[in-house]
């Protein structure tokens, strides 16, 4: 009987671990594992005003094709920033952080002209970062599941990089891992 590798969780780092595991010269059975409704983890298409596409996820997705031809613009505020504000007592409203984001986008791009669609959301707490000793934790974590020969490995965001490549790239070595072959890097 061949061998069942499980995939926790269908986020883009899962999704593209399955993919290369299934792949492989001689691909296991591969079981992909989600607790949501959909697959895609963090990375999602929502319809905005007069039917735009927003891609929302760890960074900004341009589709392809003539929908792609059109700007996306991405602007994530937070930090000192949201800081500030809270601590004046300030609203927090959609059209605030709309105002804020077309600053900065003129600011710093010299963008002038409003967008066409604007889709605003607050998401507190969400800037993605390791916290002080992270990276120690994951080695320690990484240095047990070897030595105790647990048939695991780790993949994702919460490891090694938040962008969507680093996703990819983490489950492209996770199934490397899980095939028994060393990630090429």
């Amino acid at each position: 009987m061949g061998r069942t590798v499980v995939v926790l969780g269908g986020g883009i780092s899962g999704l593209a671990a399955s993919y290369h595991l299934s792949r492989a010269p001689c691909p296991p059975k591969v079981v992909l594992v989600e607790g949501s409704e959909r697959l895609g983890g963090w990375i999602r298409s929502v319809r905005g005003p007069g039917d735009a596409v927003f891609e929302l996820g760890p960074r900004g997705i341009r589709p392809a094709g003539a929908v792609g031809a059109r700007t996306l613009l991405l602007v994530m505020l937070g930090g000192s920033w949201l800081q500030t504000l809270e601590a004046r007592g300030s609203v927090l409203s959609q059209e605030l952080f709309q105002q804020q984001a077309q600053q900065a986008a003129a600011a710093q791009l010299g963008l002038k002209e409003p967008p066409s669609h604007c889709l605003v959301h607050l998401h507190k707490n969400c800037i993605p970062q390791y916290t002080l000793g992270h990276w120690q934790k994951l080695e320690a974590a990484t240095q047990f599941l070897a030595s105790q020969r647990l048939p695991l490995t780790l993949a994702g965001a919460s490891y090694e990089g938040v962008a969507v490549n680093d996703c990819i790239e983490s489950g492209r070595q996770a199934a490397a891992r899980a095939l028994g072959s060393e990630p090429n890097s």
